[in-house]
């Protein structure tokens, strides 16, 4: 692709410069040469092919092409000039008619590539591309024009008195040579750029040779009113001419725009059916990052912020790289980048380049340039931000921002009710889920490793001597016991795992995608940084108490059980065993219970992430 889109560079090159050497070596070989035109005439056709390049228009069809690879300007647009073009070459002979289409054309081409680098849309193929365009934007048309003027006899006409038979004949020849040589050379070139022969067909050529030539008998009469000497029904006409560009273009606009609407609207549709079935947090952050990416194709990485159910001191920042297809989750400290900045000034921001904005952003040591993100609003308040990056400078458009801010209505909504469904299942004192969603998550979980293969533990954990605990310190001290014994397992947990308070002083943790060793090398660490606690007592003067958990492991399929419940049985067989030889310790179940009991504490196998 990269040695067929140097090939396509270079031959748009090559076609630019050969149409020059046409356009300005032809009279020094003395063909075509006959006295110049004066300046009014000259002027009014210059102007005139200036205003219809200014009303050109990108047929809706191409416009899902658009400039995606810095290559498709001229490919996309279309103006309805070549009937002037022929008209001009008619008038006032076919090499001053070039040298007027070659220079409207280049200047019309600065023009457009000046206000795609105001905008920060560069070439990435690099400047040379850019400059390639130009010579062939002006060029080629020029020299077409040319050599199909001279070929089929309009310097023979030039101020001549023809009947209309012949005026029409020239024209339709001239321009129907000219057409089919220009959509002929501009097929081949977008060819070798890597477009497809049959969409350039469909979309853009014959389109456009039917728009052209639906205008050419418009360039017949411009040729018969065409009296340098009394220039007023000339001039009307090519008014009207203009008319029509401008009356295309808008229409052109019109139905583009409403196709944009109508592909939003089925975009928001179908992105809030699928909002709407997802009420866990979990899934609602991979359902928002692949619909935004599907809503916003231009989106590489997608990053959802939002404050933790309940918890409206605890922002986090959940982020999908769709090129590694990866999920993340980070804590974010208020106010940080540029999602700080839309959470505190509660409006959407579009950054065309981080690397030359005023806010301070880590995303380009990742190689994010654009970035786009909108607030997000609950109960009146901005509670987080949905953004999206591109490494592609200038990516987003305001059109972008417009579908983002319509998602984000749906999204926070459904955030909203995955937060109030969080707080309904999460435990008032440690902030673990509750029993009823630990049962319907490890059902999940059965069915998810039944259908793809993948195993799954589960860690069944208990708090050893509690009652006496409770008996001794009073149940404020057992609740501050419970509390600190959450926040260490809620600190060892990836974003994927469930933890719950399976009753009174028991816990739960489900680990997806994570093999017994795995599971036990996380238990070890929550076994560990619990005995390393010490909870102050209401006693005066105060006393430190340590405390220390047993804990009970069982995998599936591992463990041969047939659902969740039997596979929170084994575990609980395991933890029972830890309790009954000496506490403090963790167990892991075996299917056939002839197993070691433990696993030496050398191993150190990492959960899949």
């Amino acid at each position: 692709m990269v040695v067929s889109r140097s090939l396509g560079h270079g031959f748009t090159i090559a076609l630019g410069l050969v149409g020059w050497a046409i356009v300005l070596l032809l009279p020094a070989l003395g063909v075509a040469s006959h006295a110049p035109p004066g300046l009014f005439p000259v002027a009014m056709f210059a102007m005139v092919i200036l205003a219809a390049r200014a009303l050109a228009f990108r047929l809706p069809q191409t416009q899902r092409d658009g400039d995606h690879h810095g290559v498709a300007v001229d490919g996309t647009v279309l103006s309805l000039d070549s009937a002037y073009y022929v008209a001009a070459a008619l008038c006032v002979g076919s090499i001053e008619a070039g040298r007027l289409v070659a220079l409207a054309l280049t200047i019309d081409a600065f023009v457009r590539l000046a206000i795609k680098r105001r905008r920060g849309q560069v070439d990435p193929d690099g400047w040379w591309t850019e400059l390639g365009y130009v010579l062939y934007f002006g060029g080629m048309s020029g020299g077409l024009l040319v050599v199909c003027g001279w070929a089929f006899g309009a310097d023979e006409l030039v101020g001549q008195h023809v009947v209309a038979s012949g005026v029409a004949w020239h024209v339709v020849t001239i321009a129907g040579a000219l057409l089919i040589l220009h959509y002929a050379i501009q097929g081949a070139r977008l060819r070798l750029l890597g477009h497809s022969w049959r969409e350039y067909l469909y979309q853009l050529a014959l389109p456009g040779i039917v728009a052209e030539a639906s205008l050419m008998p418009i360039g017949v009469v411009l040729v018969l009113l065409y009296d340098p000497a009394h220039p007023l029904g000339f001039l009307l006409l090519s008014l009207t001419y203009l008319l029509i560009n401008f009356v295309f273009s808008r229409l052109s606009r019109t139905s583009t725009e409403l196709k944009h609407r109508v592909n939003e609207l089925e975009i928001l549709n179908a992105t809030a059916r699928r909002l709407s079935a997802s009420l866990q947090l979990e899934e609602l952050v991979e359902t928002v990052a692949r619909e935004t990416c599907t809503a916003i194709p231009e989106a590489e990485a997608v990053s959802l912020v939002h404050y933790r159910a309940g918890r409206n001191t605890e922002l986090v920042i959940d982020g999908f790289d769709r090129v590694s297809d990866k999920f993340f989750r980070r804590a974010m400290a208020k106010g940080e980048g540029a999602a700080g900045w839309v959470m505190t000034q509660a409006v959407a921001r579009r950054i065309a380049d981080l690397s030359t904005s005023d806010v301070e952003s880590d995303g380009t040591t990742h190689g994010i340039r654009s970035w786009l993100g909108v607030p997000l609003f609950m109960y009146g308040e901005c509670s987080g931000v949905i953004a999206v990056q591109s490494s592609r400078v200038g990516a987003f458009k305001v059109e972008h921002q417009r579908l983002l801010e319509s998602l984000a209505l749906q999204i926070a909504a459904a955030l909203q009710n995955a937060n109030l469904y969080e707080l309904a299942m999460v435990d008032g004192l440690t902030g673990l889920f509750v029993r009823r969603y630990f049962d319907a998550r490890i059902e999940e979980e059965v069915e998810r490793s039944k259908r793809y293969g993948s195993p799954f533990s589960v860690v069944m954990m208990d708090v050893d001597d509690f009652k006496h605990l409770n008996d001794t310190y009073g149940h404020l001290v057992g609740d501050r016991v419970l509390r600190a014994i959450s926040n260490v397992v809620k600190a060892q947990m990836r974003g994927v795992d469930t933890a719950a308070r399976y009753g009174g002083e028991e816990f739960s943790v489900i680990l997806p995608r994570t093999e017994m060793v795995g599971a036990y090398n996380l238990a070890e660490r929550i076994r560990e940084a619990i005995a390393e606690l010490r909870i102050t007592t209401d006693e005066d003067p105060p006393k430190a108490l340590g405390v220390t958990v047993s804990l009970g492991i069982a995998a599936f399929p591992e463990s041969r059980a047939n659902d969740g419940e039997d596979l929170v049985r084994r575990a609980d067989r395991a933890l029972y065993r830890a309790k009954k030889t000496g506490k403090n310790r963790v167990e892991l179940f075996w299917s056939d219970e002839s197993g070691p009991a433990t696993i030496p504490p050398p191993l150190e196998v990492k959960q899949e992430a």
